[in-house]
């Protein structure tokens, strides 16, 4: 359900939070190579978080690289989701299915969109919910 540039940045988030305190900057290459990933993989995740101020970069100078543009424990994990993934929607059936056959004029009065909408819902409550810092402290991730 996420993309690969959102799937990367998640496990690399842990570098930009723990350089966050010593207010040092990192390259992608070195978050690549500690995660064993293509930089060039990770890059969109990266610029994508730099033009909505998540993440502060510079290129070129004595200190390239990229740092996190405020504290890890203000930033949610909804807001690093929604930049990089858009919105939350839930789709109608005929949204996604041409050749539907549906006679709910109401999206909401469906059993099945309820349903869903409810488990997004929990799901965006959660996401708010959990800041960056958490995500990164959290027992079990991949390193």
């Amino acid at each position: 359900m996420l993309s690969r540039p959102t799937r990367l940045f998640l496990i690399a988030s842990s570098d930009l939070v723990y350089s966050y305190s010593d207010r040092l900057k990192i390259t992608a290459s070195d978050i690549a190579e500690r995660h064993n990933m293509n930089p060039r993989a990770l890059m969109p995740a990266l610029r994508r978080l730099t033009q909505v101020g998540i993440l502060m970069s510079q290129v070129g100078g004595s200190n390239p690289g990229f740092i996190l543009a405020r504290d890890p424990a203000k930033i949610s994990m909804y807001e690093i989701i929604t930049a990089l993934e858009g919105g939350s929607r839930v789709l109608s059936c005929r949204d996604i299915m041409d050749d539907v056959k549906c006679d709910i004029e109401n999206c909401d009065d469906c059993s099945i969109y309820k349903t869903i909408n409810k488990g997004i819902l929990f799901m965006i409550n959660y996401l708010k919910n959990t800041t960056l810092n958490e995500h990164v402290n959290s027992k079990k991730m991949c390193q």
